[in-house]
């Protein structure tokens, strides 16, 4: 993961990019991404610690990691809960959110539906 700098010790960090998560998503380490992208070791080491990568990088590390350049901002996990829900009627998606607070209910610490 990568290190993200606080400006004020007591306040959550802002991130810029999930680059390093992406990266591990797809099971890449920085110098597979160095191979890929044929770019020097030292830039992806500073993307991995938080620089924001230039535009024309930002689409060959999209297309590296299957997602588009939006993606590389949101946790890759929840990329493709968006790709799943996109095209789905809202019964459709109500009907999905149902079924995982339920799913989530009865997998809790003894709170399921039942009252128990």
């Amino acid at each position: 993961m990568s290190n993200v700098s606080r400006i004020h010790s007591n306040k959550t960090p802002q991130r810029i990019h999930y680059i390093p998560e992406w990266a591990e998503t797809r099971h890449l380490k920085q110098v597979n991404i160095v191979e890929e992208l044929n770019v020097d070791k030292g830039l992806v080491s500073k993307w991995f610690k938080g620089t924001l990568p230039k535009p024309e990088y930002l689409e060959k590390l999209a297309a590296l990691f299957g997602t588009d350049v939006q993606g590389l901002f949101r946790e890759p996990h929840d990329d493709w809960l968006a790709k799943f829900f996109r095209d789905k009627t809202e019964e459709q998606k109500d009907r999905a959110i149902s079924m995982l607070k339920l799913f989530f209910d009865q997998q809790g610490n003894g709170t399921g539906t039942d009252g128990k």
